[in-house]
């Protein structure tokens, strides 16, 4: 073997390893920001009666992932109200799932809903809960 190439590829070996205890320790740090991950769980118990389960959440401030499981017939969303406007985080269909995008949330209490209205309004028919944030 070429006695030129030995260095070379040595070099590239041990940059690699270097790179990949880098990632690795990027990924264990006990300072980066951590994702909450919150489960609503909806549905339907009768026409007039919609689900939605847990009814309180309590999460810290930062950045938090909603995942709505529907195990309804309907399709349905997870919404959150924020103090100027709506952030609908998660829409899913009917017997599906779905995640939002991470959300970033400051200290306070929200209102947690789903914000449809076919065959009326799903929040006032029992689809609601509140968001505690500390």
């Amino acid at each position: 073997m070429n006695k030129k190439l030995i260095p070379a590829l040595l070099a590239v070996v041990l940059g690699a390893g270097a790179g990949y205890a880098l990632n690795t320790f990027a990924q264990v740090r006990p300072d980066a920001p951590v994702t909450q991950k919150v489960t609503i769980t909806v549905g339907e118990s009768s026409k007039d009666v919609l689900t939605f389960e847990p009814k309180e959440v309590t999460v810290n401030s930062g950045k938090v992932e909603f995942t709505l499981v529907n195990k309804g017939q309907n399709n349905h969303n997870v919404s959150i109200k924020l103090k100027d406007k709506e952030l609908r985080l998660a829409r899913a269909e009917a017997g599906k799932s779905a995640t939002s995008e991470p959300v970033e949330l400051a200290a306070g209490a929200y209102e947690i809903y789903c914000a449809f209205t076919s065959g009326g309004n799903h929040k006032e028919k029992g689809m609601a809960g509140k968001l505690i944030v500390k």
